[in-house]
């Protein structure tokens, strides 16, 4: 990496997300405890975050292919963390949903990732702490 003043905005998140990422390894023990992989688990945010959808709409947004997503929806059917039923609409489709069981694994990975972050971050002096939370809170509200 060069200079960290001639990096990209993004080049220099990246370099501050590998920084802070995964040190206790937690959110690594929280998928591998539920038998779930990284695409699996962005499979399910991006469903709940959609509030549901079909395997073709989802293999669309997620730039996956349509047997990919239907093997996924099978796995992540059998581990319990996503539903399945009949569109109202067009019986021949299935509606995809999240379970209980899989918005609460997202919600203990995102409070592991969370601390995670927190304790990469710590290191930092206060007052740094504090103006990256600011800079970072402007930025995730402009892009809302």
């Amino acid at each position: 990496m060069s200079a960290l003043k001639d990096n990209t905005a993004g080049e220099l998140l990246l370099a501050l997300v590998d920084r802070v990422s995964h040190r206790g390894g937690d959110t690594l023990a929280l998928m591998n405890e539920a038998g779930t992989t990284l695409p699996q688990i962005l499979f399910l945010a991006r469903l709940r975050q959609a509030g549901g959808g079909t395997a073709s709409e989802l293999a669309g947004t997620l730039n996956m292919s349509l047997p990919a997503v239907s093997q996924m929806v099978d796995r992540l059917f059998r581990l319990g963390l996503l539903s399945r039923a009949e569109d109202a609409e067009d019986r021949r489709r299935k509606r995809l949903a999240t379970t209980a069981k899989a918005d609460s694994l997202l919600d203990r990975l995102t409070r592991a990732r969370a601390a995670e972050y927190s304790r990469g971050v710590a290191r930092l002096s206060p007052a740094l702490r504090k103006e990256l939370a600011a800079v970072l809170q402007k930025a995730v509200r402009e892009l809302a």
